[in-house]
């Protein structure tokens, strides 16, 4: 993450909350807002997740904020490493496993009769919990430490997520299924059907991703936290399929 950099002097022009401005400031980042501070007023506080975007010149800066408020920014070359201190803040990767119950958890074959289960059982799970959750985590590996949302959207690509998630499947009915072709088709049939939300969520995944790639600069925040939203929904769905996907496998 960029660090903060020191407190920079700058002429502001623009409106917020119906308010003209045209003064000089001087303008800091703490850890949730821009700050401003006046020569003969309060200062104000632009709280970080109010910013819907940032345009981003070789001497300027301009902050676009909800409520089509703007604020442009004139100074020196230091406004750019300024900026990108702002987009490191905004458009920092949440956890995105927190509160899943089956991501890097180790999976509990049900026991089978009074012999319970064997290695080959769970072997078999593990490889299948493996097979799984390996692209996604893979993807969060990728965006880990990335704040341009373009390039977190471009390492976390729903397209190639999507097809991931299909080889998954296709991967684990090969576990369960290795000479049937038959049961292993069905098998592969089975858990696709079971995925199909995470599916739908891949989907939406991809249209939010294109919004962002494609999108306006006076939204790209916004549009990147409607990305993240999806991301999150994404996990949140795998994890549920593959509480079924598991009964699966241990129905083989």
């Amino acid at each position: 993450m960029t660090s903060a950099p020191s407190p920079l002097p700058v002429h502001v022009v623009g409106i917020v909350r119906g308010r003209e401005i045209n003064a000089m400031c001087t303008i800091a980042l703490d850890h949730d807002a821009v700050v401003l501070e006046w020569p003969q007023a309060a200062a104000w506080r632009l709280a970080l997740d109010g910013i819907e975007g940032l345009g981003m010149g070789a001497q300027g800066l301009t902050v676009y904020l909800r409520d089509h408020d703007v604020l442009e920014l004139t100074g020196d070359d230091a406004l750019r490493p300024f900026a990108l201190a702002v987009m490191d803040r905004v458009c920092l990767m949440p956890e995105l496993t927190r509160g899943l119950r089956h991501f890097g958890a180790a999976p509990r074959p049900a026991d089978r009769g009074a012999g319970g289960t064997t290695t080959t059982d769970r072997d078999v799970l593990q490889a299948a919990h493996d097979a799984w959750f390996g692209p996604l985590l893979a993807a969060r590996r990728a965006v880990h430490g990335v704040s341009d949302p373009v390039r977190q959207v471009t390492l976390m690509d729903a397209a190639a997520l999507t097809e991931a998630m299909t080889a998954a499947s296709a991967q684990i009915a090969q576990l369960l299924a290795p000479a049937d072709a038959a049961e292993r088709r069905a098998t592969e049939a089975a858990i696709e059907d079971e995925a199909r939300a995470l599916f739908t969520a891949l989907e939406r995944l991809r249209v939010t991703g294109d919004l962002v790639r494609h999108g306006a600069t006076d939204t790209r925040f916004a549009d990147w936290r409607r990305w993240v939203s999806a991301v999150q929904g994404v996990f949140a769905s795998a994890d549920e399929a593959w509480t079924m996907v598991a009964e699966i496998v241990r129905e083989h």
